[in-house]
């Protein structure tokens, strides 16, 4: 069993075309946000729109996208793993 490494998956996704990050990252905010809601008290999930949320991860730098993105893959390439 190879042991992979955070920063080795931050250092794959640094890699990949940064459209693709921007979509994983809006994925993962929308995913967030959809979670949120299911465990706040209605009318207590405060978060910005949805084109603002884009408009914010549109700004990012790739190597910013690759260290919110990393503990995610991290987290299932160690279940895969494991499965």
């Amino acid at each position: 069993m190879r042991v992979v490494t955070l920063h080795e998956v931050e250092e794959a996704l640094r890699t990949a075309d940064p459209g693709t990050l921007r979509e994983m990252a809006h994925q993962l905010a929308r995913s967030h946000v959809a979670l949120c809601s299911l465990t706040s008290r209605e009318g207590d999930c405060a978060h910005i729109s949805e084109d603002a949320t884009q408009d914010r991860i549109d700004a990012l730098e790739v190597d910013r996208l690759a260290s919110l993105l990393a503990p995610s893959a991290w987290a299932a390439l160690w279940l895969e793993d494991r499965l």
